[in-house]
């Protein structure tokens, strides 16, 4: 059974037998049917950009009752402070895959929070492929403008990038109004898009797609746990990336932010990400954030497993000590593998010998690194 629909079975029964189902709310999203023992009997929350790595991650593990239910990487890290409503009110897990890094000031009480990067990514701006959108780049810029306008979603600094004319140059249809989808405020990729281009709020036109841990992707202005409510052509079982890279895919006049999950490689939704600042993201340019940042993909980023310093439950610390290689350094290359078919860069060339899997630097913040 695909893990996603695994996740949202147990959060169903849950809330069905009245186990401290709970409903936890954000600017742009609800979260329904979740309870603590859920989290704690073997439920981890972060990022929805690592969520289809995470769930091939723990199979090839071998680590059994472990579930992930993604959601978004602020979500993850509430659960490792026990900063959040419930379940995240107490450190109930001690791990969270996350695509920004850990904030605030680190605690190192305990066994102490760890800030681990696994990996290469970025946050790609997302056009249709298959459609033949003939637009290829556009500048940061307008990239901020088409998103938020001036920076705080100004409805008349907005109106100024309603158009693929107005967004950027080479479009098939300039005259046609950009439709725009985004990943919902708890993610970490809006976080990271936020910082990365000056944006504080989005235009009001901006389509929200929030990943509901029942019913699967829907549009943040639908309710919560319908399932008939999912996007055409996004699955119960796609992430909130995954749907965004297929809603791109399908429309010639749409564009979208998300990480390299997003990636529709063939057929009917296939995408592209665009070039930006005249910077196209390749696998060099992105891996300029480590050798020459100042020259690197603007949208580039680092990927993320980091812990925190709760009570960490058996299977969490077997997945952990099989992703970082503790026992067999070829568990980490596999889990490292595992990120790059699903779209992520390794921070070091696979072709180096000896190969140095996760090999990604020093950590981001005053959190030291298990790596």
């Amino acid at each position: 059974m695909n893990m996603k629909n695994t996740g949202k079975l147990v959060l169903s029964a849950l809330s069905v037998l009245g186990l401290a189902a709970c409903a936890v709310g954000s600017t742009n999203e609800e979260f329904v049917g979740e309870s603590q023992q859920a989290l704690i009997s073997g439920g981890f929350y972060g990022s929805d950009t690592l969520f289809n790595a995470t769930t091939a991650a723990i199979a090839a593990s071998g680590v059994t009752g472990l579930t992930y239910y993604g959601t978004g990487s602020g979500k993850g890290e509430q659960c490792l402070e026990g900063t959040g409503a419930a379940p995240c009110n107490t450190k109930a897990q001690t791990i969270a895959p996350m695509s920004r890094d850990l904030q605030g000031s680190c605690d190192s009480s305990g066994t102490g929070q760890k800030s681990n990067r696994i990996a290469l990514d970025a946050v790609y701006i997302w056009a249709d492929k298959n459609a033949d959108q003939t637009a290829t780049g556009a500048n940061l810029a307008n990239v901020k403008g088409a998103f938020c306008g001036d920076g705080d979603g100004d409805a008349t600094s907005c109106a100024g990038f309603n158009t693929w004319g107005e967004f950027t140059s080479g479009s098939t249809n300039p005259s046609n109004a950009l439709v725009m989808y985004r990943r919902d405020d708890i993610s970490g990729t809006t976080e990271v898009f936020k910082a990365l281009t000056g944006c504080t709020a989005f235009c009001a036109n901006v389509q929200i797609v929030v990943d509901d841990p029942i019913a699967g992707p829907r549009l943040s202005t639908d309710t919560p746990g319908t399932s008939s409510l999912v996007p055409t052509p996004c699955a119960a079982t796609d992430s909130a990336t995954d749907c965004i890279g297929k809603l791109v895919g399908a429309n010639v006049d749409a564009i979208g932010y998300a990480g390299g999950d997003a990636k529709v490689a063939s057929g009917t939704y296939e995408n592209k990400p665009l070039v930006i600042n005249g910077v196209a993201p390749t696998e060099a340019n992105i891996r300029k954030l480590i050798t020459d940042p100042s020259n690197k993909y603007p949208l580039a980023r680092f990927l993320y497993l980091n812990e925190g310093n709760g009570t960490r439950d058996i299977k969490e610390q077997d997945f952990l000590d099989w992703a970082f290689g503790v026992n067999d350094i070829n568990d980490a290359i596999a889990f490292e593998d595992i990120l790059i078919a699903n779209g992520f860069l390794a921070c070091a060339p696979t072709t180096n010998s000896p190969r140095t899997p996760l090999n990604c630097g020093s950590t981001g913040t005053t959190c030291p690194s298990s790596l």
